[in-house]
Parts: C-alpha cells; sequence; structure tokens
C-alpha cells in the first residue's frame, strides 16, 4: 500500500452551468448550479485514498459550514484529516468554476484560510514521513511553505510530488527538489516562457524542463495522453478515447494515482498510463468524479 501526504488546498466549489449575459456588463445568469468540496489538495488526498492509498492530509479552513462540510467529505474517503487545521477568524476558501462544453474556467477565487497554512502545521506530519513515503503539493500554498518544504525533502529523502500551478508560484528550487513536476500544456508554457507551437512542442517543453533540472517531468495532454521525459528518454503515453463531459478535477486524480502507483513500486510508464486511464474517466461526467482502483484496473484492462 502506498502511504502519501498530501500538504495542499481546500474550497468549497460553486460550479455553474449554462452561463450566459443578457447584456454587457449585466450579471451571469445560469441555468443550474451545486456546490461540492473541491481545492486541489482535498482532491489528491481523495482520489489517493479512494484508489488504495494510506493518505493524511495537511491543510487549513474556516470554522464554518463549508470548512466542516469539505472536511466531513474527505475523511468519508477514508483520509487522515487529523493534520486539518481550523480557523476561528478565516473563512473556508471558495471557488466559483463555470462549465461550458466540459472545460472549466474560475470565475471567483477566494483562498480563504488556505493562505493562513503555515509551516508549523506542516512539519509535524512531514518530520514522521519515511523514505517510503511520498508528499504531495501544488504550488497553491503559501510561498513560504513550498520553500521551507522544498529544502526539508532536499534533506530527508522524502519524494516530493509537485502539482506546479499556478506555475508563475514556483521557483527553481521547488522544481530541482521535486521527484516529478506535473505541468499541463499552458503550465509548461508558463515555466519554460516560451510559446505552445506545434504538437511536438509539449516535448521539446519537458526536456527543456528536465535539462533545468526536474528530475522527472510529466506534460498532461488531456485527450491525447501525456509526455514523460525522465534521465533515460522522451515519450508519449497514450490515454482512453473518452468523450469529456467535465474536466473538475481531473489533474487532481492524475496526480493522486501517479504518486499510488509509483508507491506501489511501478516504473514510470506504467504509472503515467494508470493516471492517464484514471483521470480519462473522472471527466466522464458532471462535478467531482473521482474513480476507485477496481474502476480503474478493469479500464485499464479492457484497454489492453
Amino acid at each position: 500500500m502506498s502511504r502519501i501526504a498530501v500538504v495542499g488546498g481546500i474550497n468549497m466549489d460553486l460550479h455553474l452551468f449554462g452561463g450566459r449575459r443578457r447584456s454587457s456588463g449585466a450579471a451571469l445568469v445560469v441555468d443550474h448550479y451545486f456546490t461540492e468540496p473541491g481545492g486541489k489538495g482535498g482532491n489528491v488526498a481523495r482520489a489517493a485514498a479512494r484508489l488504495g492509498a494510506e493518505v493524511r492530509l495537511v491543510a487549513r479552513v474556516g470554522d464554518d459550514e463549508f470548512g466542516h462540510r469539505c472536511v466531513d467529505a474527505i475523511a468519508g474517503d477514508g483520509v487522515d484529516v487529523s493534520a486539518v487545521t481550523f480557523s476561528t477568524t478565516t473563512p473556508t476558501g471558495f471557488v466559483a468554476i463555470e462549465l461550458n462544453h466540459g472545460l472549466h474556467r474560475t470565475l471567483v477565487f477566494a483562498p480563504g484560510a488556505n493562505d493562513e497554512l503555515a509551516w508549523e502545521h506542516v512539519e509535524p506530519t512531514l518530520q514522521e514521513l519515511t523514505t517510503d513515503e511520498i508528499v504531495v503539493a501544488q504550488a497553491e500554498i503559501p510561498g513560504v511553505v513550498m520553500s521551507a518544504l522544498a529544502r526539508h525533502v532536499s534533506s530527508s529523502g522524502v519524494r516530493l510530488f509537485l502539482d506546479p500551478t499556478p506555475p508563475e508560484d514556483v521557483d527553481g528550487a521547488a522544481m530541482r527538489a521535486a521527484d516529478v513536476i506535473t505541468p499541463d500544456r499552458a503550465e509548461a508554457a508558463a515555466l519554460v516562457g516560451r510559446t505552445d507551437t506545434s504538437e511536438l512542442w509539449p516535448l521539446l517543453a519537458a526536456a527543456e524542463l528536465h535539462d533545468a533540472g526536474a528530475r522527472t517531468v510529466v506534460v498532461k495532454l488531456g485527450a491525447t495522453g501525456a509526455v514523460l521525459v525522465d534521465g533515460w528518454r522522451s515519450r508519449q503515453i497514450p490515454t482512453l478515447p473518452i468523450e469529456p463531459i467535465d474536466e473538475t478535477g481531473a489533474g487532481d486524480v492524475f496526480m493522486a494515482a501517479l504518486a499510488v502507483r509509483r508507491g506501489e513500486g511501478a516504473g514510470w510508464d506504467d504509472a503515467v498510463r494508470f493516471a492517464n486511464v484514471a483521470a480519462a474517466l473522472s471527466v466522464a461526467s458532471q462535478g467531482l468524479l473521482l474513480p476507485d482502483r477496481a474502476t480503474v484496473e478493469a479500464a485499464l484492462a479492457d484497454a489492453g
């Protein structure tokens, strides 16, 4: 069983569907909406637990209805939430997401208590980790926490899986400390400071990030799979042909699945293939879909 610690954010997500404006400058009118617990940290933790890992989550929420609802949902998937702390002064983070033809666009993001996450909240959990365990983090955590985390894994030998989102908050030290970084195409472009110009471009961007010190780079390409560059060679790993309905959380499911399989001892190619399939399954319905292990294994078997 993989043992994973996740350091990241928790938000309440408001999903908006059928948005339109009646006139210039008017309010956005939507056909329907729903709320559900989200945030990259919470999503990764829940997805990894459903895929069979033993997971601990380090995060911060407000001591409010949204915060308790999010933490209860995460704990309900079997995640250890004992390191999630509650703020009595700042509300839980909140995101409003507009869905259009399966693609999501963030309209409003209020970080809330996520911005209060401090190293003192994170360090006790990291001190308990062994080199057999993996820590997953996203660049959305406060910069001082990310810097301290990078220093810790560099000295302790714990493997860091880094989702470089948002890319403008990722520095070279964090990338070099990570065992793997997992940008999508747009994030890879931002990280290398170049324009995405062709189908070959993700391979070139991944190679450039590897040359800059990232040990392993996986560029997520959605419907065409992912590009993988490590110390051996560059290659593209395919995914399932699924019509996307809602891409919410797909990148988080990808990261969770990648960490789970690597934690079980799989090679990079097998781990990326597993992550591709899990992420593809996650876009097959509206809202956050976190596939379980049996579903992913069955889809892998069917795909050959």
